[in-house]
């Protein structure tokens, strides 16, 4: 394995780690002989001894003889307790003004200041009570640092970490910060957090972060720097290496500094994208993912933190819009086309609250003798100045701004109105209403559908929600009862798209769901090949044995229609039949339906009566 370009330290830059003093245990100190009431009482009575001998040798003339004179006693009788005295004191108030000192720095926020006091006295017990403390608070300081500055799954710097290296970057004293970021998403993860659980989507989190660190940058994880010191505190000076961080989610930044060359940073992003290629072992399930990967430079594309990160997640979601497993570098195209969603969000936000979206309602038929059988009414919405926006933008633009949820909401009250009113026309239709995962998983789901029921006093048994294969998957309490909850209601619940992922499918035969609509990806892969085929009539087949109804969508040829029909499909729709239509021209058509010979089955032509095959 090649050398990395990079050589790994354990800092950025810094000192090595300041240890707190050792400290003694508390109250070993100022007892006895070593109390300060207890020196000073010995300490009088050894001068008030010695006062008294000299005063008697003086009396006595004593002293005389050896030349000392009354006067020159009666001093040094004085000030030899005053000196003595002075200088127990000062050494007293030396200890309590490095205590003081001590005190001041923690004020200051210098938690690692030795406290340099030794004494056997009371402030010295009182010395190692504050270094106990010091130990104990620079303790709770590096707790409080790492989770404020960590992230909890991948042990890994955290966005806060990022956020404060391009803030150095971005003065002037910084400019060693300055480089690029990767921002990566992984493509596929919540596929895998959903079907193998959360305990396994974290533990996938883990080894893709090592796999991008070592085998997509050849360096050691270990040994990266996280911009922090000994006590947790972010650093002021600029890491030397690539720092990789989770930002959110299962999303990661990569910060290069000092590669301002955008070739060397789309080599670093294809070399982790070929490293997250090979499939990873989990719980003994092998799973795959993939990356999108958006690409931002410092001074080249901007100066400023935030717009830094904003562009290079601006890039990313172009990656994914792109088909995901791809690396895009930040344009000025994409800031423009994100400002013009940012305007198209806040007139969808006003569209929903003021109900401005319209209902098109596509017909679902018997599939035997094509009678309608029901709707599937699907979002539209008239721009006022921008036409016709299509449903898969305003939908995915919905749900990045959080308004899948009022958007599904708005859908559902225009479909109890619009049943209503059929209704009272004396055409009850029943109507299937997407409902988004999100929607779904709402707590407020199941009351918002009954106030609505309610509201506009439809039978119940007329209305229909469709809920993705996805949310099978899941197969959590709070999914069963919502799901039962449904039907209490006396609402009918079909599976969507069913056949595009990896359904529970135990759970088909335990939750109170009444139809299968199996996606049209299938119905084409089914005209392509036998093994196709034979999985589409499995699914008719275990479907029919589950006493579920299949209703088969994106029906576009006679060829689909006659293979659906010999397999005992019970409904289809599609552009075969119908586009979906406005109420009103929903209306004319269905009385005039019968003038297209493509929903009369006598009137088919014969020569795709012998392709009806069982599929």
């Amino acid at each position: 394995m090649a050398r990395s370009p990079y050589e790994p330290s354990n800092s950025c830059a810094d000192p090595g780690r300041v240890r707190p003093s050792e400290s003694q245990p508390v109250g070993s100190k100022g007892k006895g002989i070593n109390r300060i009431p207890v020196r000073f009482a010995l300490m009088s009575a050894v001068f008030t001894t010695l006062g008294i001998g000299l005063h008697q040798a003086a009396f006595h003339n004593l002293v005389d003889e050896a030349g000392m004179s009354s006067l020159a006693l009666f001093a040094a009788m004085i000030c030899a307790p005053a000196l003595v005295t002075y200088v127990a004191a000062g050494r007293l108030a030396g200890s309590i003004k490095a205590l003081r000192h001590s005190t001041e720095e923690i004020l200051a926020g210098r938690f690692d200041e030795p406290v340099n006091v030794d004494c056997a006295c009371e402030v010295g017990g009182l010395a190692d009570s504050f270094r106990a403390m010091v130990t104990r608070l620079n303790s709770n300081i590096l707790r409080m640092n790492l989770l404020a500055y960590t992230d909890p799954v991948t042990a890994l710097p955290n966005r806060l970490v990022i956020s404060h290296v391009l803030e150095l970057a971005s003065a002037d004293k910084g400019r060693d910060c300055r480089g690029g970021i990767l921002f990566l998403d992984l493509d596929g993860f919540k596929r895998v957090n959903d079907a193998l659980g959360h305990e396994a989507g974290d533990e996938l989190l883990r080894l893709a972060s090592r796999r991008i660190y070592e085998d997509g940058l050849n360096l050691d994880l270990g040994a990266m720097e996280t911009c922090t010191s000994p006590l947790g505190e972010l650093r002021q000076s600029c890491p030397k290496t690539p720092v990789l961080a989770r930002f959110a989610g299962d999303e990661f930044v990569l910060l290069v500094p000092g590669r301002g060359e955008r070739d060397d940073l789309r080599v670093i992003a294809e070399r982790i994208l070929l490293a997250l290629q090979d499939p990873f072992v989990i719980d003994g399930s092998e799973v795959r993912v993939g990356a999108s990967i958006g690409l931002a430079q410092m001074p080249q594309d901007t100066t400023d933190p935030d717009e830094l990160l904003r562009f290079a997640d601006l890039a990313m979601y172009a990656a994914k819009s792109g088909g995901k497993n791809r690396v895009v570098h930040f344009t000025p195209a994409l800031a423009q086309a994100a400002s013009d969603r940012t305007l198209l969000e806040a007139d969808l936000r006003r569209a929903i609250a003021e109900d401005a979206l319209e209902l098109h309602f596509q017909p679902k038929l018997d599939a035997q003798t094509l009678e309608l059988r029901g709707v599937e009414a699907l979002a539209r919405w008239r721009h006022p100045a921008r036409g016709a926006i299509p449903p898969n933008l305003f939908v995915g633009l919905a749900e990045r701004a959080g308004l899948i949820g009022a958007l599904g909401a708005c859908v559902f009250r225009m479909a109890a109105a619009q049943c209503r009113a059929w209704m009272d026309a004396g055409r009850p239709r029943r109507i299937a209403v997407n409902a988004s995962p999100a929607q779904f998983e709402s707590p407020d789901f199941v009351a918002e559908l009954a106030a609505t029921i309610n509201a506009y006093g439809v039978d119940p048994n007329l209305m229909e929600i469709e809920i993705t294969e996805s949310l099978l998957i899941s197969d959590t309490p709070d999914m069963r009862r919502r799901v039962s909850e449904v039907r209490a209601l006396g609402l009918q619940i079909s599976i969507d798209d069913f056949g595009t992922g990896f359904s529970n499918l135990a759970q088909l035969a335990n939750l109170p769901v009444g139809e299968l609509k199996i996606d049209r990806s299938l119905l084409l892969a089914a005209d392509q090949n036998a093994k196709s085929r034979a999985i589409l009539s499995a699914i008719v087949t275990m479907a029919h044995g589950l006493d579920l109804k299949v209703v088969a969508e994106g029906v576009e040829s006679w060829r689909q229609l006659a293979s659906l029909q010999s397999l005992g499909c019970d409904e289809v729709q599609g552009f075969l039949f119908s586009a979906a239509l406005p109420a009103a021209a929903f209306d004319e058509w269905e009385e005039s339906r019968w003038n297209n010979p493509a929903l009369d089955v006598q009137r088919a032509p014969k020569r795709f009566a012998g392709q009806a095959r069982a599929v």
